[in-house]
């Protein structure tokens, strides 16, 4: 099925694409919720179960990726809700910089993009300068 875009809100193909983005947004809740309950051990328990130093780093290790972890998701649902945001105002599948459709195969692979390809090479470009 090819849409045109922006989608119509109350279309059948904004009702796929919210259904897609919402699902997407309930895997990750869960997931947030389960690395926080990972990582949520009480550390003075952590700091007796640790004999020497090398389970200490590991232990320190691991609660940087639980970190990193949240991060990434929490970062990825900001990104689900304003892309159903932008489905609610007629705008999904616009890109943010040069308000062209952003093409429907980054779309699916990406449903939450807010960029045209050709625009995100141009804003990772600018980025990688920067750094």
């Amino acid at each position: 099925m090819s849409n045109s875009y922006p989608l119509d809100p109350r279309s059948a193909a904004a009702a796929q694409v919210r259904a897609t983005l919402q699902e997407r947004e309930s895997r990750l809740r869960a997931e947030v919720e389960a690395t926080r309950a990972r990582g949520a051990g009480d550390p003075a328990r952590v700091a007796r179960e640790s004999t020497d130093r090398g389970e200490d780093a590991e232990s320190q290790v691991e609660s940087g990726i639980n970190d990193a972890e949240v991060a990434r998701d929490v970062a990825e649902l900001r990104e689900i809700g304003e892309a159903l945001a932008r489905l609610d105002a007629g705008r999904y599948g616009l890109c943010k910089d040069c308000d062209e459709p952003i093409d429907t195969r980054r779309l699916a692979a990406e449903p939450f993009a807010i960029r045209c390809t050709a625009c995100q090479g141009r804003f990772e470009l600018a980025n990688s300068r920067r750094l």
